[in-house]
């Protein structure tokens, strides 16, 4: 499975650019998203709710202690990953978790280990855009 982070400050267009590599991703794979969630309630799915709209397969927010919903088990992001895994997934787009060791795609210039590409725009993004940041998911390694 091939995995990138998408990470940046609170409205910074991270989850408009998950729908739109989502949807980028359609018929070259299975595409799985994770949503961090840490501040929301398990019950909460604007944002996943989102992803699923954009075409992801399957989706996993990670809430309040770690807790993951659409998994009937606690856990966190390597849990979830593990989630996408068992479902069969080729692509994880993962939103937040930018203290992870995971390879990031990064909104608003914020500094994490593993930037595979900085971007310096805001929704609506330009399609050319989306498909070099899906060229860069597609090069990374299988996790």
């Amino acid at each position: 499975m091939k995995v990138v982070s998408v990470v940046g400050p609170k409205k910074s267009g991270k989850t408009a650019l998950v729908e739109a590599m989502v949807r980028g991703l359609r018929g070259r794979g299975r595409v799985g998203t994770i949503k961090n969630m840490p501040d929301h309630p398990i019950e909460d799915r604007g944002d996943t709710r989102r992803h699923f709209e954009a075409g992801a397969e399957v989706v996993v927010g990670v809430g309040q202690g770690g807790r993951l919903f659409k998994v009937a088990r606690d856990g966190g992001l390597l849990a979830a990953l593990e989630e996408l895994r068992k479902s069969g997934v080729e692509y994880a787009i993962v939103e937040g978790f930018k203290s992870s060791s995971l390879p990031k795609i990064v909104l608003g210039g914020i500094e994490v280990d593993n930037p595979i590409r900085r971007v310096d725009a805001s929704p609506p993004f330009d399609e050319g855009l989306i498909e070099e940041l899906i060229g860069l998911l597609i090069l990374q390694p299988e996790i």
